[in-house]
């Protein structure tokens, strides 16, 4: 579902907006979406980068599947943000259980 939301854009966004709208002939509402949905892909990169977030997380975010997810990061140049503690317990775990 849709939602209708007001707000006030600075005259420094209106530009961007305008221009990528002119650039890619689009029409500005398109133009604000698309520029809203880069913006939560990069906050979604930053927070799984800085380890804020899962990869689930950062996915829902972004408003991509885990496995989209993962090749942006890729593409991105962010490894994953497992640590070699992290593995080595998992490791432990599996074998303990084996």
């Amino acid at each position: 579902m849709k939602t209708v939301k007001n707000l006030r854009i600075p005259p420094d966004l209106l530009k961007a907006i305008q221009y990528r709208a002119r650039r890619e002939r689009l029409d500005e509402s398109t133009a604000i979406r698309q520029l809203i949905s880069l913006g939560a892909m990069e906050y979604a990169i930053h927070l799984y980068r800085d380890g804020k977030v899962t990869l689930n997380e950062a996915a829902e975010v972004a408003g991509l599947s885990p496995r989209e997810m993962i090749e942006t990061l890729w593409d991105h140049g962010v490894k994953g943000n497992v640590t070699v503690d992290q593995q080595r317990n998992t490791l432990q775990f599996l074998l303990e259980r084996a």
